[in-house]
């Protein structure tokens, strides 16, 4: 039977997955069809419903309930031959209960068992040495004022759990003793820890203190401590009676000043000052700070030997003891409890009050729960790793921690999830239905292990040994006569009224065996929804059956729903929902709005509106909505509102749906559990309020749910029942009031700082003292104590680093100060919240270095790199995810540690200074010569050129007769030649007397440079000192300028150059050549240099060059640059365009050649921003250029025009500002 269901379960998933492409979801935007609606009587009588009497067929089979094995039950089969099966009695099996040492029953008063926990399998989480626990004997616990657990363990120290690690501390550390016996916090925040032999030991955060009998301690073994309210610390020993601690010295008081006994095991206090001394034998001692008061068996007591005194809310005192139980004690009498009242055991080592307000006993034999009335025990059979607890400690959410002798540490996350499985009882750990009888009986349905019925103390399971139909049982009903009727897998359906199984399958008239669903309509019809048969009618006396023949949306029923006009709904898994009234079907798909249109779960909530799970997501159908649809008016646009994972469910395949008492709706998917608020007003889209998911990423014992009818459900006490896909968890009862919800918001601390990567005992930085907590910091940290070699390297590599302390427990220098060569930091930081860190986010921001907060995150540490020199403020704040009350799942406020880096030397002002200096010094010099000579060569240049002048004004006079007309018609063409050759003997000028003192600066920066490596090959021979560093440092920042000298004036000797060029002009050969050729070929050479530039741009090249063309006479190396020059600058406006514009501009530049006759033209064609009228006349003049800075010349065109002008060429220009520039080159084919 079990094969059977995961094989309709694999054939599920793969109609889901061919469906997939076919479903969308609903939308407002899509095209909407009105419901298609079938009238039965209006279909042929060929297709009309099936109708089959009972009269006309087999009788039913009926099978009585063995109350014992050996019974057989005889049938025909389809060939008419009889078969036998035998018959067993049902299998019962009761729940766990409490027994007693002997272990016989513990009943109660009305002689019940004492039922251990509830009845499954609770939420225990185990810690251990695997986990990092010092020991697994663990003696007793507190929780600190930070948040923080501290375990004493029996013979391996202290552990602190920190919510994800634990931190040991040993002798080795400075403990005095490795078995601790009690551990208390006093209200400065230290820590102090009662030994077995060693005294007690104080911890501040950073070292131990020890006191021994020696310093005046009653006796060195600690078994208990208490503060009193005038912070005095009362020790409670193994022999010296008790000690008080003022600080200072220790007063001891015994015996004789009137304690009840000198071996004092336990303390306690109450809110009026008296401090309670409990005793080993003696009972237990009251003092008012002035006199004792004892009590022991005589007074009441339950025993004289008292392990524990606590004081709960109400004011009573509760007393442990070891073999008579627990006492409460009102000041006045006694009121005893034991085994015998359901008390775990009677060794009660220690006793908590809860943040519910329920009393905890920590036993030899299991843990119990005290709500006033009765007791609830817990053992190792419910999850806890050993039976004998000898402490418990409650954290800031609300979770008890305890501790066991043997097992470790155990949480306990509350009795809101307990599981249950074949192992306490039920049929199969696949649950796949169930419901609760009249009497209050539970029934699960399971997927091959028959139904099991749970009366709160045992599980009773009918299969079909008993006479059920099969043992996979998908869905069960109550009818109006208290019958139970079991919808199977293969059987069909069985009847059963309490003593007898009736079953109905097809040879009686039902469509199929498998049925996924029942219902009982208002008239008293049974509706069995089948897997491929559609639905069968059931009136008692005949099967009616409906199909997609009839005008059902889909043969495969899943869930079958009766809305409040008397309407029936069909949830079909291959085809959306039907409504039938009686007479018509109205249909309902995805073409209707419908989010999905394999529908696996109906159900109402108390409004009357209907929630729709299908295996996309969470449909929403509002009671207005199906009054309308009842009544029959026109549907013009979609009912149906959509919900899924993006609304926060869990996941989109909705198995179950369970609407609350308490107007939640509880949706289980295939990952677990949601919970939210029914909506108050469906008029307009609504959210999904209060969301709450449970599953595995959250912490709870449930992930996927099965599918069968109410495989999910509620009980009448408000108990939600689930039935998971799990063998551990199988099924999962669910106390949502139960649930233990955090009332505070986390705190916020950091826990580590490394620079570099490098984690850091800070206290050896810092501290000389070998018996400082320098030794417990490198222990906790490196796991060792450093050697003096070690320590000194370490000093070394942080020198410079300074900070003025460290904080306590967790060591974060505070007042950090980091030179630049440690300005690489990294931040771990966390919370209080230990029971379920991982449902805490965080956000943080370096203020000075980001810009905004980091995105929500769950990691737990922030890495900064390269940091500037400056001032930094690290915020970090948390939330709580998880089940919270009030504000507690609101962000905290920031905590902030604040931390300053140093400039590295070369930045820092006296490095300035030198600066300064030494460039003043460099220049002047230089400033002076330079000045100089440019006075005497602009006095030589003015003499030559009045010379000149005078020269050409004489030759000028003889001719200017018979020159006049001439001039006058060149007379403009000859003043721009003037201007220009005026320009380029400028030009010339001024290149060489500047190349003079450029040769100056290159050669001597070149020889300085050389003048720099002799110097540090001679250091490198010398014995290294940090003088000599020092020096290399500064040789190093002069070597670097020098270059940086070097480099520019090799710069500034290129534009010499460009500017003889441009004085001289070209005066190469030319030669025939193909133009073609030199185009591709330099086109190329600056569209590849372009890319392999920094700042390089995507440009769509295009080379349209017409083929033929004959070679033309070209200086080719001339001729090439005109070709670089123009496709340069065409990138680099396209560049400035995509800058401006942004990415979306799509850069082109073409180029193309045409055969004109006698002449050939070239078009360079940029699409960048175009030229403004302004600047197009000056782009061919010399030093005009429009790029910023040193990054252009203004040389480039003009060189390009002289070059063109030597081709016999001419240079146009054409462009449309924002659009396009076009350069126009024509050369004739003939020299």
């Amino acid at each position: 039977m079990k094969q059977t269901l995961r094989f309709w379960g694999i054939a599920f998933l793969l109609f889901s997955c061919a469906k997939e492409d076919q479903l969308t979801n609903s939308d407002g935007n899509l095209p909407f069809a009105p419901p298609a609606v079938i009238e039965v009587s209006a279909l042929a009588d060929s297709i009309q419903p099936q109708v089959v009497s009972l009269s006309t067929v087999p009788s039913p089979r009926v099978i009585q309930v063995p109350k014992q094995d050996g019974g057989y039950y005889s049938y025909p089969d389809e060939n008419g031959e009889y078969q036998t099966f035998p018959l067993l009695a049902p299998k019962k099996k009761e729940l766990l209960v409490l027994k007693d040492e002997n272990g016989e029953v513990i009943k109660d008063s009305n002689g019940q068992p004492f039922l251990l926990g509830e009845g499954g399998i609770s939420q225990f989480r185990t810690y251990s040495t695997d986990d990092g626990l010092a020991l697994d004997a663990v003696n007793c616990s507190i929780l600190d004022s930070r948040g923080h657990l501290w375990f004493g363990t029996n013979g391996g120290g202290v552990s602190r759990y920190d919510g994800n690690s634990f931190t040991n501390y040993t002798t080795i550390q400075g403990l005095a003793g490795n078995t601790i016996r009690s551990i208390l916090e006093d209200s400065k925040g230290n820590i102090w820890f009662g030994t077995i032999g060693g005294g007690v030991s104080k911890y501040d955060g950073y070292s131990f203190t020890n006191f021994t009998s020696e310093n005046g301690l009653g006796d060195d073994i600690i078994f208990s401590m208490v503060e009193d309210q005038s912070g005095h610390i009362w020790f409670g020993t193994g022999g010296g009676g008790v000690s008080k601690f003022d600080g200072e010295k220790f007063t001891n008081l015994t015996a004789e000043e009137g304690l009840v006994d000198n071996v004092i095991i336990s303390t306690g206090k109450d809110r009026d000052g008296n401090l309670y001394f409990g005793s080993n034998g003696s009972g237990f001692s009251k003092y008012d700070g002035k006199t004792f008061v004892n009590f022991n068996e005589t007074n009441g007591l339950a025993s004289n030997r008292v392990r524990s005194i606590r004081q709960v809310q109400s004011g009573e005192i509760w007393i442990g003891t070891i073999g008579g139980g627990a006492s409460k004690f009102d000041g006045k009498t006694f009121q005893n409890f034991s085994s015998s009242d359901g008390l775990a055991g009677n060794i009660v080592r220690t006793i908590l009050e809860d943040s519910s307000g329920f009393t905890w006993f920590a036993t030899e034999t299991g843990i119990s729960r005290y709500d006033g009335s009765k007791f609830t025990s817990y053992t190792r059979d419910q999850g806890m790793p050993a039976n004998s607890v000898l402490d418990i400690v409650t954290d800031n959410s609300g979770k008890l921690w305890f501790s066991t002798d043997g097992g470790g540490v155990s949480r306990f996350d509350g009795s809101s999830f307990t599981s249950f499985t074949e192992a306490q009882g039920i049929g199969d750990n696949l649950v796949l239905s169930t419901l609760e009888d009249k009497n209050g009986y539970l029934w699960f349905g399971t997927a091959g292990g028959g139904v099991s019925r749970y009366d709160g103390r045992s599980f009773t399971t009918y299969s079909a040994a008993q006479g059920l139909a099969a043992d996979i049982v998908y869905s069960i009903i109550e009818d109006q006569s208290g019958n139970l009727w079991f919808g199977t897998g293969g059987g069909g359906v069985s009847k059963f009224d309490g003593k007898a199984f009736t079953t109905y399958s097809t040879e009686q008239g039902l469509t199929n065996n498998e049925v996924w669903s029942i219902a009982q309509d208002r008239q008293g019809n049974l509706w069995f929804g089948t897997d491929g048969g559609g639905v069968s009618k059931f009136d008692g006396e005949k099967f009616t059956t409906y199909t997609s023949d009839q005008g059902l949306a889909g043969n495969v029923i899943l869930s079958i729903l009766e809305d409040r006009s008397g309407g029936l709904w069909f949830a079909a898994v291959d085809g959306g929902i039907s409504r039938f009234d009686g007479k018509k079907f109205t249909n309902f798909t995805t073409a209707q709005g419908l989010i999905d249109n394999a529908v696996i779960r109906l159900a109402e909530d108390p409004d009357g509106n209907m929630w729709i799970g299908t295996e996309h997501g969470l449909g929403f159908l509002s009671n207005e909505s199906i009054q309308s649809i009842a009544s029959g008016k026109a549907v013009e646009s979609s009912f149906f509102k959509s919900f899924g994972t993006t609304e926060g469910l869990p996941d989109n395949m909705i198995l179950q749906i369970v609407p609350m008492d308490n107007r939640k709706i509880a949706v289980g998917t295939n990952l677990g559990i949601a919970f939210f608020d029914a909506p108050d007003s469906v008029n307009t889209d609504f959210p999904l309020e209060n969301l709450e998911v449970f599953n595995s990423d959250t912490g709870y014992p449930v992930k996927d749910l099965t599918d069968g009818q109410n495989g999910m459900f509620q009980d009448s006490k408000g108990i939600l029942w689930a039935g998971t896909g799990n063998n551990k968890t199988a099924l999962v009862r669910f106390d949502y009031q139960a649930l233990i919800r955090n009332k505070k918001t986390p705190t916020v601390f950091l826990k580590q700082l490394r620079i570099n990567e490098e984690i850091i005992s800070w206290e050896s930085l810092i501290s000389e003292d070998p018996n400082s907590s320098r030794s417990s910091e490198e222990l906790n940290t490196f796991g060792k104590v450093l050697s003096n070699t070690e320590r000194e390297n370490l000093k070394k590599k942080f020198a410079g680093l300074e900070f003025e302390e460290t904080t306590p427990f967790f060591p974060i220098p505070q007042e950090l100060v980091l030179p630049y060569r440690h300005n690489h930091i990294n931040i771990d930081f966390g919370s209080n919240e230990l029971a379920k860190p991982y449902l805490v986010e965080y956000q943080y921001i370096l203020e000075g270095y980001d810009a905004d907060w980091s995105p929500i995150l769950k990691k737990t540490s922030a890495t900064f790199g390269n940091i500037h020199e400056g001032d930094y403020t690290f915020l970090v704040k948390a939330r709580f995810t998880g089940p919270a009350e009030g504000p507690a799942g609101e962000w905290t406020e920031p905590l902030e540690f604040s931390f300053t880096v140093l400039p590295p030397w070369y930045r820092t002002w006296w490095a300035y200074v030198i600066y300064t200096l030494v460039f003043l010094s460099m220049t002047y010099p230089v400033y002076r010569y330079q000045r100089n000579k440019a006075i005497q060569a602009e006095q030589e240049k003015a003499r030559q050129r009045e010379l000149e002048q005078a020269r050409e004004i004489e030759k000028a006079y003889t001719k200017l007769e018979a020159a006049h007309e001439n001039l006058k018609s060149t007379q403009a063409q000859l003043i721009q030649q003037e201007k220009l050759a005026s320009l380029g003997q400028l030009t010339a000028g001024i290149a060489h007397e500047i190349k003079n003192p450029l040769n100056f600066v290159n050669n001597f920066s070149g020889l300085s440079l050389e003048f720099i490596d002799e110097i540090e090959e001679e250091l490198d021979k010398m014995e290294s000192s940090d003088a000599l560093e020092n020096v290399r440092d500064l040789l190093s920042d002069i070597k670097t300028n020098l270059t940086k000298i070097k480099h520019h004036g090799g710069r500034a000797d290129g534009i010499v150059k460009s500017m003889l060029m441009h004085s001289r002009g070209g005066s190469g050969a030319m030669e025939p050549a193909d133009l073609n050729e030199v185009i591709k070929e330099y086109v190329n050479l600056s569209f590849h240099g372009m890319r392999a530039n920094k700042n390089p741009i995507n440009v769509d090249l295009v080379l349209q060059l017409e083929e033929g063309l004959p070679k033309i006479p070209l200086n080719t190396e001339d001729f090439s640059r005109v070709i670089l020059n123009l496709t340069k600058n065409a990138f680099d406006a396209m560049r400035e365009k995509i800058n401006k514009v942004g990415p979306d501009y799509k850069a082109k530049l073409e180029v193309r050649t045409k055969d004109l006759g006698d002449k050939i033209l070239i078009e360079v064609e940029d699409n960048g921003p175009g030229v403004p009228d302004e600047i197009k006349d000056k782009l061919l003049m010399p030093f005009f250029t429009t790029k910023k800075g040193t990054e252009g010349t203004g040389l480039g065109l003009s060189i390009t025009h002289d070059i063109i002008k030597a081709h016999n060429g001419s240079l146009d220009i054409t462009t449309q500002v924002g659009e396009w520039t076009k350069f126009s080159i024509t050369i004739p084919k003939g020299s």
